[in-house]
């Protein structure tokens, strides 16, 4: 059975020869009994279309209907006479018509008179057929990846494939079979989303955002990612869950309410727009090559990052920007900065603007504005093109990001494409921090406390093993605005800050210390690492 063949199944009902459908009419036609008509349309609807039994009763009648009511079956009983409530014996009218005027019945009168009824069981049957034949559409998919089948099933029980079928069998089939196509045809290298969505399904606008398309699609890659999707998964791609996209939205409108989308794009080589992708970046300077490439977009790309750069002022770049042959490739010994807070690059281009003002010269030479990208989140494909061409030369990548689960596991999600160094995130740096906010000497010393464990599974840190489990027993949230301070003077300092290589884990605690045992059991250890070094190196305290 195919969709397009779903029709209701209705029980119906002709005259037989002879029949006196005039006298019918006068008997069951009229307005005063036409409730107790849909009454019997109501039963018949529910598969009861052979002889009729039970009673219906209507509350608070009009005169006109009671006398109706006496019309057909007679009088009420002298108990029923003062009721509000008009009660009629279905079987008792049923035997009048049988013996008189419709030898066939009460329900072959009402279908005679009425018209067709849809009956309820055969019809559910019907349309449950057809929503199955429309998930199977999904079927290619599940086949190159079976660990969506628990994840589809899941998802179309919960209704979300007839909302976005609008109610619609026959839709939701082609809904599933295009997404079937476009995962089947998934991951891509770098492909525009329209480009990939023409070639796939014809239609260049099928995975726009408010397309029911673009939904299920970004639902199905987001429960491949997690591996299984249900509960999630510990091998499943950090920037998904960084991204926190549920693994059963319902609807188109998931593509245009979650920034996450552009991640789960990304994750799949898709790209949703090459000039709305940008990153945020500072420092980095024009290539001076391009005008001799003769390119003009390389040469106005390398004329205006040169610039920004003098000025010492951020600037998003766009995907096509970077890709243009314009930006310049950081020589091996230099350094290229990551954080994943815009408020890290407000802070450090506001600090170096200052400071080049007091000494009244622009941010060259011996002042040169330091490198730094923000990758906003988990990085999408502007920023992690922009770091592999910067650090192409062999310069340094150093990166930090926010002590909680999802900044280790945006770090976990840099390392697959970029090696990179940490960057103040390592266990005594957590491990400092952490004394610090019970000293209330963060930043943000107001800002509301969250506990790590309400933020998600935990995940490792494979560029320092003890830092995970730092954070598992202390249990405490460090975002990069609170030690957004510490960083700008890393960057802005004169004297060359060398990675540091990471100390013992915190001692054991509880996993939830009070502020005041964390500073007491801390500060110490904290201050002595800081003052002695480690492994030979020393390092500036934290201001």
């Amino acid at each position: 059975m195919t969709p397009s063949a779903v029709q209701p199944v209705v029980s119906s009902a002709t005259a037989p020869p002879g029949a006196d459908v005039t006298a019918l009419r006068r008997l069951l036609g009229g307005a005063d009994v036409a409730w107790l008509v849909q009454r019997v349309r109501g039963k018949i609807a529910t598969g009861h279309t052979g002889r009729l039994s039970g009673t219906v009763q209507l509350r608070k009648p009009t005169p006109d209907e009671r006398d109706g009511a006496v019309r057909l079956v007679g009088p009420p009983s002298r108990l029923s006479r003062s009721s509000s409530t008009l009660h009629v014996n279905l079987g008792t009218l049923d035997d009048l018509l049988v013996q008189g005027i419709w030898p066939r019945g009460l329900a072959d009168a009402v279908l005679v008179l009425t018209g067709p009824v849809a009956t309820w069981p055969r019809e559910r049957a019907v349309v449950d057929a057809a929503w199955v034949h429309a998930a199977a559409a999904f079927t290619p998919a599940l086949l190159v990846d079976p660990v969506l089948e628990t994840w589809w099933g899941a998802w179309c029980a919960s209704g979300h494939l007839r909302r976005a079928g609008l109610d619609d069998p026959v839709a939701a089939r082609r809904l599933a079979a295009d997404a079937a196509a476009c995962l089947c045809a998934l991951p891509t290298t770098g492909e525009p989303l329209a480009v990939f969505a023409r070639r796939i399904t014809g239609d260049a606008h099928a995975l726009d955002r408010t397309r029911p398309l673009s939904g299920l699609v970004l639902a199905a890659v987001h429960a491949l990612e997690l591996g299984s999707p249900a509960h999630g998964h510990a091998a499943a791609q950090p920037e998904a869950r960084a991204h926190g996209l549920a693994a059963a939205q319902p609807d188109a409108a998931v593509a245009e309410e979650l920034p996450a989308s552009r991640g789960i794009w990304a994750s799949a080589g898709l790209l949703p727009s090459i000039a709305s992708a940008t990153v945020l970046c500072l420092g980095v300077q024009g290539d001076p090559f391009a005008r001799r490439r003769g390119l003009l977009a390389a040469s106005a790309t390398a004329a205006a990052l040169t610039g920004w750069c003098t000025a010492g002022v951020p600037v998003a770049l766009t995907l096509d920007q970077i890709r243009s042959g314009g930006v310049g490739v950081v020589p091996s010994d230099g350094v290229v900065h990551v954080c994943t807070s815009a408020i890290v690059m407000e802070a450090v281009a506001a600090e170096a603007t200052r400071r080049a003002d007091l000494a009244a010269s622009t941010l060259s030479g011996d002042r040169a504005t330091p490198i730094l990208v923000c990758t906003d989140g988990p990085p999408g494909a502007a920023a992690l093109e922009l770091l592999e061409r910067l650090s192409w030369a062999g310069a340094e990548v150093r990166f930090h990001g926010d002590f909680d689960w999802e900044g280790l596991q945006i770090g976990v999600a840099l390392a697959e494409r970029i090696p990179w160094a940490p960057w103040r995130f390592g266990t005594m740096d957590y491990a400092q921090a952490v004394a610090a906010l019970a000293a209330g000497e963060l930043s943000e010393a107001t800002v509301d406390r969250r506990h790590l464990g309400r933020r998600g599974e935990s995940v490792t840190s494979p560029w320092d093993p003890a830092l995970a489990e730092a954070m598992e027993r202390c249990g405490e949230v460090i975002e990069e605005s609170e030690v957004v301070d510490w960083l700008v003077t890393d960057l802005l300092d004169p004297v060359r800050l060398e990675p540091v290589s990471p100390a013992p884990a915190l001692p054991p605690e509880p996993a939830r210390p009070d502020p005041d045992d964390v500073a007491g059991e801390l500060r110490d250890e904290i201050d002595g690492e800081v003052r002695d070094g480690v492994d030979g190196e020393t390092r500036p305290a934290a201001p």
